[in-house]
């Protein structure tokens, strides 16, 4: 789907908002950041993404990286030792074998699949932003992702987003309805890629409100990017940005509740 300014940002995920009517205004998306991970609810678990819905999210972000064997899993690593008790790069391992031998670390349960976090999603409502792990998808891997999501009942209700543009670019040739947003860490990569994504990821650092202004007129969406703190999310909030990507559902909701 094309993003255009006069469209809201939650209609753009499809997002239903009554559940955290303290958040934010109405046209402003809370994605939770890796799913919003606990001590007790590891990152990318469907426990985490419960919760953060719960919390007020109004999106889940997650990761997808390929297998051995080109299937997708929901991991942020390009590594499982960090959140699993197995060890070695995920390019070692088929899809299969992870999900059997494989445990991750706060939960328990096996590794989830790309099929099953979409799954997910369909049973809860949830919209999702995915984000493509790693430089080197071909158009053909590229392919097998928008093939999933156009299986899927959440295609509406999904953003792909990555640190690559050619990655984005590929999914946007495939795909033209599904928003893109590209992760970027300062202005420069906005500036090189214009008309090229629906939508950016950007520091609050990076940004003006002359620049939010700027991208608003065009038509793009801005997401302040990875955001943990009150002072991330005044900075952001007096910007003017559509939406923040935190790991900190809960209290960010409590923070807007007070500054409301």
């Amino acid at each position: 789907m094309f993003v255009r300014r006069f469209v809201p940002v939650a209609l753009v995920l499809g997002v239903t908002l009554t559940a955290a009517p303290a958040l934010a205004e109405p046209d402003f998306t809370v994605t939770a950041h890796r799913g919003a991970p606990t001590r007790t609810l590891g990152e990318n678990t469907l426990p985490a993404f419960g919760r953060a819905l719960a919390d007020g999210a109004t999106a889940i972000e997650t990761d997808w990286r390929r297998t051995k064997d080109d299937r997708l899993v929901v991991l942020h690593d390009s590594g499982v030792g960090r959140t699993t008790n197995c060890a070695g790069p995920i390019g070692s391992w088929t899809q299969r074998d992870l999900v059997r031998q494989c445990r991750e670390n706060t939960t328990k349960q096996p590794i989830l699949t790309a099929n099953e976090s979409l799954k997910w999603a369909a049973e809860n409502g949830a919209s999702l932003m995915i984000e493509l792990k790693g430089s080197n998808w071909s158009i053909g891997q590229v392919r097998a992702v928008v093939t999933l999501l156009k299986k899927s009942d959440v295609f509406e209700r999904v953003a792909v987003s990555s640190l690559r543009l050619t990655v984005l670019e590929r999914v946007r040739r495939l795909a033209p309805r599904l928003d893109t947003q590209l992760i970027v860490s300062g202005w420069q990569k906005v500036r090189a890629s214009l008309g090229k994504v629906q939508g950016y990821n950007v520091p609050a650092a990076s940004l003006t409100k002359s620049r939010v202004k700027r991208l608003h007129r065009k038509g793009v969406i801005v997401v302040g990017g990875y955001a943990d703190s009150p002072a991330q999310w005044g900075a952001l909030s007096r910007l003017g940005v559509d939406g923040i990507v935190t790991p900190s559902v809960r209290a960010y909701a409590t923070w807007a509740g007070s500054a409301g």
